[in-house]
């Protein structure tokens, strides 16, 4: 798991890297500390904001990074979005060599300006400025600033001196100089608080030094736990004509209400459509989930921002004529749906991601990167993602699941939590038999995948067949089987789950050596056991909580009878349980294994005992069941 985090914001508040000083950048002045573990070092990381009105703030990143080693490779690139309402001056491109001697100046020629356009985007006002830097041997340092003036007023900046694992940092600071005297919210984040310091009355300044090398660990807290960061937004915001304030939730919630206003419009023969397509539904949890199957099957993702188009829905009606939209549009048509047939839902944002995120409960204003709908229906709470059209109804998946969101809902905005997952709901389930004839062997059995397991067969199961016999094969574990059929179910009722039934045959599974067969009895889902790790330094934290639980039932081969049946059964009180069961009965060998991992946060040397309890599990899960010939 990643430490250092990659904001997912609009790029127009993504700006990144930066330098140009006289300073000597020879590698020899690096302290020998910041040298450890590192296969880069920031030299000077300098991020300035003068916000002079609402409409006029400028932003100065210089930045100088020394390359030690090809694996920091990926770090000798200069990166700039910005967007065409804004205006770019970019300073000289330097490389330097190991002594601290420039070689070269980057011409402006190799420097690529394009659209930041993806697969996943029709048209963005977005762009991009890139280059990536190349010395003539190791160690070698990139220095280049840039300023952009932009015509808005909405987030200072989420400033973090780190960019990578393994790199250390020599100076990094931001600073804001406020003219307007806009109140600013700052948060920190990190073991490791900045100097503040105020040169002026307008200016303040948040400063780090010679921070250490951040290595990766296993179960390794929050990134936001352990990577320093400073953010900053303003409590009045201004963007393409919209003031407003964020002051409090609610107030930044009124100005997001504001962007939506009359967005959510429908022609009224759209009202007795959907009032038509629910006719038969018999309560509103089966309206809500038959328009969004709707929504799934008429309708698919693609980003359309240009403009204030990055935090502005299109309106309903244009997104029901033309079948595609972002999150916002998506959310914001299905919020209108649901008007239609008088069921109340919230247009909703979050920061979505796979990976842990931050978010300031005392910081209000931009701390989202997705929009998605909360319907409040009198016993339960239905949370719709509208950009997928593989997703089970009422999925809460691990890239919304357990975070903090804000209900857009005029002065009555709040912020609420997301469903999270116990280690009862994450469950993976598995049910097979084996019988064998001479050297052919089959294998008839079935999964089921809740909780956090189910997203990614759901999404499988909408593919081709091609696609899931090839998903099917690459995330079994069974060695050497030839799959030949398999089927995905959808369960989106009470509980969300996923079942996939599959035949396949093994061969060479009850190979008889030396008048004994040896077959292994976890077919699927080994323990992985993680590294170990000498001097742990962050806490060891597991937020995936699941249990998995596998029978398999074997119908011995004519003539064998068992020898050695494996059993076992492993508890920890802090970290889970492991038991295998084995019996016999009327020819059939049964084996049920079970391991459940529990969720907790630990300190650092309890990890020693963690990936010990780890390592007795996986091996008393490779014991092997002994046939001997009768």
């Amino acid at each position: 798991m990643s430490l250092i985090i990659r904001i997912l914001l609009p790029a127009f508040l993504l700006p990144l890297c930066l330098p140009a000083y006289t300073q000597n950048y020879a590698a020899s002045l690096i302290p020998e500390e910041l040298m450890k573990n590192a296969n880069s070092v920031i030299r000077e990381h300098k991020v300035s904001y003068t916000i002079n009105s609402e409409k006029e703030v400028i932003k100065h990143q210089s930045y100088a990074i020394t390359i030690l080693n090809q694996k920091a490779d990926n770090q000798a690139v200069v990166l700039i979005p910005y967007n065409t309402a804004e205006k770019i001056s970019l300073g000289n491109i330097m490389i330097y060599d190991a002594s601290g001697k420039k070689v070269r100046t980057v011409k402006s020629s190799e420097i690529l300006d394009r659209s930041y356009v993806d697969n996943m985007s029709l048209y963005t006002d977005l762009r991009l400025k890139y280059l990536k830097a190349i010395g003539s041997a190791y160690p070698f340092t990139l220095v280049y600033s840039y300023e952009i003036k932009s015509p808005k007023l909405y987030v200072i900046d989420n400033f973090q001196p780190y960019a990578s694992e393994n790199q250390s940092v020599q100076y990094a600071e931001i600073s804001v100089t406020n003219n307007a005297q806009a109140g600013l919210h700052v948060s920190f984040s990190g073991e490791n608080q900045p100097d503040i310091s105020s040169p002026d009355a307008k200016t303040t300044v948040w400063s780090f030094r010679n921070l250490p090398s951040i290595s990766n660990e296993p179960y390794a807290p929050n990134a936001y736990d352990i990577v320093p960061g400073v953010f900053i937004t303003p409590d009045k915001l201004y963007y393409s004509g919209y003031s407003g304030s964020a002051a409090t939730w609610a107030d930044y919630g009124q100005w997001k209400t504001e962007l939506l206003s009359g967005r959510d419009q429908l022609p009224v023969s759209s009202y007795g459509k959907y009032r038509q397509l629910t006719a038969n539904c018999n309560t509103k949890t089966e309206k809500v989930r038959k328009l969004y199957k709707h929504l799934q099957s008429t309708t698919h993702y693609i980003n359309i921002s240009t403009d204030i188009g990055g935090l502005q829905p299109h309106h309903a009606a244009d997104v029901e004529n033309l079948g595609y939209g972002d999150c916002k549009d998506l959310s914001n048509f299905m919020v209108a749906m649901l008007k239609a047939v008088d069921i109340e839902a919230f247009y909703t944002a979050i920061k979505a991601g796979t990976g842990k995120y931050q978010f300031f409960m005392d910081h209000p204003g931009h701390q989202s990167n997705h929009i998605i709908v909360c319907v409040p229906l009198e016993n339960d709470t239905i949370w719709l993602e509208c950009t997928n059209q593989e997703n089970p109804f009422g999925y809460v998946g691990q890239g919304i699941d357990n975070r903090f969101a804000l209900i857009v809902d005029g002065n009555r905005s709040r912020v609420v939590k997301t469903p999270s997952y116990s280690g009862k709901s994450n469950t993976l389930t598995s049910n097979f038999r084996l019988e064998t004839d001479g050297n052919d062997t089959f294998l008839k059995g079935s999964f089921r995948f809740g909780g956090l397991f189910a997203g990614m067969p759901a999404q499988i199961s909408r593919q081709t067949m091609h696609d899931q016999q090839q998903w099917v094969i690459q995330n079994l574990e069974m060695r050497n089987f030839n799959l030949r059929n398999h089927q995905f179910r959808i369960y989106d009722f009470e509980k969300v789950y996923v079942n996939l039934e599959i035949a396949a045959d093994i061969p060479g599974l009850f190979a008889e050596n030396g008048g004994r067969i040896y077959l292994p009895l976890n077919l699927n889902n080994r323990i992985k056991v993680p590294e170990k790790v000498r001097n742990r330094k962050y806490p060891l934290v597991i937020d995936k909580p699941f249990t998995q639980t596998d029978t398999v039932t074997i119908v011995l081969p004519h003539g064998f009878i068992p020898e050695l049946m494996p059993e076992a059964n492993l508890a920890d009180a802090d970290f889970g349980h492991y038991f295998m069961k084995t019996s016999f009965n009327k020819g059939e060998i049964t084996c049920v294994r079970e391991f459940c991992l529990k969720e907790g946060r630990y300190a650092p040397e309890r990890y020693k005992d963690f990936q010990a309890f780890m390592q007795n599990v996986s091996i008393a899960d490779s014991k092997q069941l002994v046939l001997k010939k009768e």
